[in-house]
């Protein structure tokens, strides 16, 4: 079966080199499961938690294959763990299986214990038919070579076993280790990590810096980079999976491979100006003047303050070179992640595309849609990203739809998230992140902070702003930026229809679409803002006491549906903002202050 077939068998879609399809149990526009072809067999993994038995069970129930079954051990043949005085049947067992790279079995490594309970390993070797102990005469092959093959190119961990292989795969990582322990390594596996950049993770002890100096010796010279991750309050004689078990997280790993020194570089706690400011890079802008590459950075707006549709407007304007406001823009690849509403996005992106005429199925944005861990995808999203050739800018809707903090208020996991977030501009092309954030509660123009307080705000570069008056919004920073300052910038919010969205009746379904306004646009938004308000400062002085709907139609501010009251409400509240109007059960009413303001105007008339 290929990956089409398996997406039309589990109601799924292509994306890349694997299926994203239903969980079991799941609603048929859920995403949360993905499937890759390894060999004759499939990978499954659920990106929400469900257990991994039932997603397998489900997916076998969809291609028509029986449920797994575990097999008796009386069916396996003769071998050394059978042997007088070795104990088989201990809960710490376990088997392995070597892969040839095209997925055929060739070597399998059993680990048991011995009758005083010390831990013993043996190697098997596939016959065509069934397993018979010794190796195999053929070359070594490195722990999980097909998936190794599949991610051809992304980073590779390798460890000192391949219970440590394992958990690292369940994390979203590309690992691999060698049959035989930390003297292991051979000759034979050194060509499958040319070009790759390696990351060698160490046990705590002497047998594990032999086994990474076995490694270098032989990648040294064909492997693109090698790099030791040193784990801080690794146990003694302690592994990758130990570290984890004592309650380190995913972020914490990824975090350390971010720090990790290529092999034999020294740890100082001191270094020369030199050695500061060795390998130091220059920030180079993503949008001239106003955010930088290699550089995150959150947006924060209340809901229905335009975030969305602003971010939208960057990454066309991005990828299509075009400028914002006064800010050049050289034309880059962006990855959108939606986390929120994906239907909403689509609709949004589609009127976007006929209000500035460029092909929405060609131009150079690609969506990763859907809430999923980002932490257990690191490795898929870096292959896939490299595969595209890089990006230059990366906006995520929402922090929330990505977060993995149970609270958002916790400061240690706040930190967490946003350290994820920022890991994201190692990806290839070193992109600029932008994490379009929601703002704490009951937030003002004035206090426009993302939720995860300081813990969130001390990981960013920079905290960019949206607020909304009318359908002028207003972008600028607060709290915190890293670079030049920038005038703010002012977009108009447009609700348009087209003829490509209308419901099941034929109808146009509205959408919201954005547009960087220039100076000039700006200055004339600002002035017919002040003349609907002298409008209705000289209506109310006309009329007496008016309610919203009054004041429209008074004005004539009629729409297809009737009286524009929602414009009336704006420009009530920018007037009670002022001080020239009051408002009471009776309606609005001028304050003296506005008195003196309407007869300002009639003298100017």
């Amino acid at each position: 079966m290929n990956l089409r077939q398996l997406a039309i068998a589990l109601g799924g879609e292509v994306v890349g080199r694997q299926v994203l399809a239903p969980g079991p149990g799941h609603s048929p526009c859920d995403r949360s499961m993905s499937i890759s072809l390894n060999g004759s067999d499939y990978v499954v993994h659920s990106h929400c938690g469900d257990d991994w038995k039932a997603c397998r069970d489900h997916v076998n129930e969809k291609i028509g294959i029986p449920q797994w079954r575990p097999v008796s051990n009386k069916s396996f043949p003769n071998t050394s763990m059978n042997k007088p005085g070795l104990v088989a049947a201990r809960p710490e067992n376990a088997e392995y299986v070597y892969d040839t790279a095209e997925g055929k079995p060739y070597l399998k490594v059993s680990r048991f214990y011995d009758k005083d309970g010390k831990k013993k390993f043996a190697q098997l070797r596939w016959d065509g038919s069934g397993w018979i102990p010794g190796t195999p005469s053929g070359p070594k092959i490195p722990y999980k070579l097909p998936e190794l093959m599949a991610c051809r190119g992304s980073p590779v961990l390798i460890v000192e076993g391949e219970k440590d292989a394992d958990r690292l795969v369940s994390l979203g990582w590309n690992a691999t280790t060698n049959a035989g322990g930390s003297s292991g390594w051979h000759v034979d596996l050194d060509k499958y990590f040319a070009g790759c950049d390696v990351y060698l993770i160490p046990d705590n002890d002497e047998s594990g810096e032999k086994h990474i100096a076995r490694v270098h010796e032989g990648i040294k010279d064909i492997a693109a980079s090698v790099r030791v991750v040193r784990l801080p309050g690794l146990r003694e004689k302690g592994d990758v999976s130990d570290w984890l078990d004592d309650g380190h997280t995913p972020d914490e790993l990824i975090d350390q491979i971010n720090r990790a020194k290529p092999y034999g570089a020294k740890d100082r706690n001191i270094v020369s100006s030199a050695d500061f400011l060795d390998g130091f890079i220059p920030p180079d802008y993503c949008i001239d003047g106003l955010i930088q590459r290699r550089f995150c950075y959150s947006l924060t707006a209340p809901t229905g303050h335009g975030k969305t549709a602003v971010a939208l407007l960057l990454a066309a304007s991005k990828a299509l070179g075009l400028k914002i406001g006064n800010h050049e823009v050289d034309p880059g690849r962006v990855l959108y992640f939606v986390g929120e509403n994906p239907d909403d996005v689509r609709m949004r992106w589609i009127a976007l595309s006929e209000k500035m005429r460029f092909d929405a199925r060609t131009i150079d944005v690609h969506f990763r849609p859907g809430t999923c861990k980002l932490s257990k995808l690191t490795i898929e999203i870096r292959r896939e990203v490299e595969a595209l050739g890089g990006v230059s800018l990366i906006i995520v809707d929402t922090s929330a739809a990505y977060s993995e903090a149970e609270e958002e208020n916790d400061n240690v996991q706040a930190g967490n998230h946003a350290r994820l977030m920022r890991s994201m501009v190692t990806l290839p092309g070193e992109p600029c992140v932008v994490v379009l954030c929601h703002p704490t509660k009951s937030a003002t123009a004035e206090n426009l902070l993302p939720r995860g307080g300081g813990a969130f705000l001390a990981e960013v570069d920079g905290n960019l702003t949206c607020w909304r008056e009318d359908t002028l919004v207003t972008m600028h920073w607060q709290g915190k930026f890293r670079g030049s300052d920038f005038d703010p910038l002012k977009f108009d919010l447009k609700t348009v229809t087209t003829d490509r969205i209308k419901d099941s009746k034929g109808r146009p379904i509205p959408s919201v679409v954005a547009k960087t306004l220039s100076d000039g646009e700006v200055r004339r938004v600002e002035e017919k803002k002040r003349s609907d308000e002298d409008s209705a400062l000289l209506a109310i002085k006309d009329h007496g006491p008016v309610s919203f709907a009054g004041l429209a139609r008074a004005l004539g501010w009629i729409s297809a549906k009737g009286e524009n009251r929602s414009k009336a409400q704006r420009c009530i509240e920018r007037l009670q903002k002022h001080g020239l109007v009051s408002s009471d059960r009776n309606g609005s009413s001028l304050t003296k202050k506005g008195e003196s303001q309407v007869e300002r105007i009639r003298s100017n008339q």
